[in-house]
């Protein structure tokens, strides 16, 4: 057994290992693979923020910020033991131990398997890749309680399915269910229990699947067993993998959700986060609902189509580049509804404000918050990498941060945000 003297010092060198892994995944000289920073640990601990393969490109996104779904497959993939040889072949990896949700994103991305914003496009593509996984129905519950939807869960789950849920725009694979109490591994966060982390209010949207094996017996004292049989799924799911080629419509659904919260007596402010389906919120930005004409300022892209930059005011033509979804832009005059977008040269083009949404003058992030929510986590690490990684293709007077935000990513406080901010963030998130 370890002591704990031994325990702390292993856990420093895993954020040592972690540190030098990912600053060598932001450096653009890098031409390694992604399979060569891969996780053979634990299922159970993925994430869809982890630097390894947080920025791996999922048409207009990242895994980092739109990965809980193709997170959630990955884990189902490993805890069912599904990759043979011919998932190994079609994945572009030699073994098991190579896979990772980075690698699934890979190969969705040369089928074609996303639409823009990173939601899956077709149901068949995941058995296109490993084909010990059939995908069997996108449906919603019918309960709309917590113990209906366990029961609903527990009768798939014994039937042999593997289930995902869909809780409040966010995807997570459901590991086991005892009474009524449900049990998943998270993309996003390490709580067990899905009425811990997540407030369901019912008829919530969920993927059914068949894989090699079926859920694994779940003791919730510890871990579920992943089985090693070679038995074969029923004869039903060959129908379901003539029907699973139709383009998938409700998982491309973007969403807009809206809180209000009083300040004070007098004053009210919005807090806006724009999410598909398979988006997980990392970023918070106030905005002014009060604005009635354009103003300068800055401005981000909340929908999920990029938005074309002109080099003339009426905004015609060719546009000369794009922002991105959550792409920000410092606009600098107004007229009308178009915008002059401040660059490194001063004018970097004209853009169509009626796209964009305006940022409310925020108050600093305490050093290190960047996406505001009082902590300084792996969610801030992942978007220190995002934008890191942006800098290499993001054209100019467009950022994936408002100006609050990267004052807060300069952790170290050296004026500068690069790969000396991330290791300090490294240092404190692994600690």
């Amino acid at each position: 057994m370890q002591t704990t003297e031994k325990k702390g010092i292993l856990k420093s060198i895993l954020g040592i290992l972690t540190a030098l892994i990912f600053l060598v995944g932001i450096n653009p000289l890098y031409s390694g693979k992604i399979n060569e920073i891969s996780a053979a640990e634990d299922y159970h601990t993925w994430r869809q923020m982890d630097p390894r393969w947080g920025n791996v490109s999922m048409n207009g996104t990242t895994v980092a910020k739109s990965g809980c779904l193709i997170t959630s497959l990955s884990i189902m993939a490993r805890a069912s033991d599904s990759l043979d040889s011919k998932a190994l072949e079609n994945l572009g990896i030699s073994r098991v131990d190579d896979f990772n949700p980075g690698i699934l994103a890979n190969a969705y991305t040369n089928r074609g398997g996303f639409s823009y914003g990173g939601a899956i496009a077709s149901w068949g593509t995941i058995s296109q890749i490993i084909p010990q996984i059939t995908f069997v129905r996108d449906s919603y519950f019918n309960s709309y309680t917590q113990s209906g939807i366990a029961s609903e869960i527990k009768a798939m789950m014994d039937q042999g399915l593997h289930v995902i849920v869909n809780v409040n725009w966010h995807w997570v694979y459901i590991e086991g269910v005892v009474g009524n109490d449900i049990y998943m591994i998270d993309p996003a966060s390490d709580t067990v229990l899905l009425y811990d982390e997540y407030q369901l209010s019912g008829g919530n949207e969920y993927w059914a699947l068949t894989c090699k094996n079926p859920p694994a017996p779940f003791n919730p004292s510890g871990t579920s067993t992943t089985t090693t049989t070679t038995e074969t799924t029923t004869t039903t799911t060959t129908e379901a993998t003539t029907t699973s080629t139709t383009t998938t419509t409700a998982t491309t659904t973007t969403t807009t959700t809206e809180a209000t919260t009083t300040t004070t007596p007098e004053t009210t402010t919005t807090t806006k986060a724009t999410t598909t389906t398979a988006v997980t919120t990392t970023t918070g930005r106030l905005i002014d609902t009060t604005v009635t004409a354009m103003q300068t300022g800055e401005y981000f892209n909340s929908g999920t189509a990029k938005i074309g930059m002109y080099d003339s005011s009426d905004c015609t033509g060719e546009p000369v580049s794009y922002v991105i979804p959550d792409g920000v832009v410092n606009v600098r005059e107004c007229i009308g509804t178009i915008g002059h977008i401040a660059g490194a040269d001063d004018f970097a083009g004209w853009i169509d404000l009626s796209g964009m949404t305006f940022v409310k003058a925020e108050m600093p992030h305490e050093k290190g918050d960047i996406n505001g929510d009082g902590k300084i986590d792996m969610y801030d690490l992942g978007l220190l990498g995002e934008y890191l990684n942006s800098l290499a293709y993001m054209p100019d007077g467009v950022s994936m941060l408002t100006a609050c935000e990267i004052k807060a990513a300069d952790i170290n406080g050296d004026g500068k945000v690069n790969s000396g901010d991330v290791l300090v963030y490294l240092i404190l998130v692994c600690k």
